[in-house]
């Protein structure tokens, strides 16, 4: 795996080049967020779960091809429930690109950040996150309601997770209101090239629609990366799922 060394290297000089004419950030912060970027320069196959209160799977994606990316691992038979989640899944021929936290620095944007904690071991920045780039104009609004929080390995100098939560409740959809959403990646640096790449993510929604009660609960998983190619995308994964969620109302 030289070569791909060799290209993470470059890409990586790059980046640093372009993000020297941005707004000033933390030294730390600046290196965990090049490294996310340069992560998403590469692209990916892994195996993942996906676990909500309706349906479990287990699936492999391959960034091989407009069809025919994602392979079901288990189970050997899904009901119509599991057979639309799988198809809506399937649909995201960009899907490794979620992986990254490339779309971490579009969330800081121009906002102000803060130092919420610091140890010998990590610092969490705190920030009013701007919209993800692929938010529809209406579902933008919701982010207005949230904060985010990221936290930065010393030692790696990577971002180790990033979470997203509400500060306040919030009406979504004009029916849906939404007392507490919380979401949490966690990143990993992967083997191969020691750049980081989501591992895990978890979400909580408990809010009510249509005077509804409210609880939902989503789990992901990530293993197995292996690297495939250069090309890149865009990571949307926290503004899929909150979109998901709302659509659902």
């Amino acid at each position: 795996m030289t070569t791909l060394r060799a290209v993470v290297a470059v890409a990586a000089i790059s980046l640093a080049a372009t993000a020297a004419h941005a707004r000033e950030l933390p030294p730390l912060l600046e290196r965990a967020l090049q490294q996310g970027e340069v992560a998403n320069q590469i692209r990916w196959s892994f195996t993942s779960s996906f676990e909500n209160d309706d349906v479990s799977l287990l699936f492999r994606y391959e960034p091989r091809g407009e069809a025919g990316n994602f392979t079901l691992l288990a189970p050997d038979a899904l009901d119509d429930t599991g057979t639309r989640v799988f198809a809506r899944i399937s649909e995201d021929d960009d899907a490794d690109s979620d992986l990254t936290h490339e779309q971490a620095r579009v969330v800081i944007g121009d906002q102000e950040v803060r130092v919420v904690e610091e140890t010998d071991e990590y610092v969490t920045y705190a920030v009013r996150p701007n919209p993800w780039d692929d938010v529809e104009e209406d579902q933008a609004a919701v982010f207005e309601h949230l904060m985010a929080e990221l936290t930065v390995s010393k030692t790696l100098e990577q971002i180790t997770q990033l979470r997203l939560y509400n500060h306040e409740p919030f009406h979504a959809r004009l029916v849906a209101r939404v007392d507490r959403f919380e979401q949490i990646m966690r990143f990993e640096p992967e083997p191969t090239t020691g750049l980081p790449l989501m591992t895990s993510l978890r979400q909580e929604v408990e809010g009510s629609a249509f005077f509804r009660r409210l609880i939902r609960i989503r789990e992901e998983t990530y293993r197995d990366f292996n690297p495939v190619g250069l090309e890149g995308g865009e990571a949307s994964c926290a503004a899929t799922c909150l979109q998901e969620f709302l659509a659902a109302q």
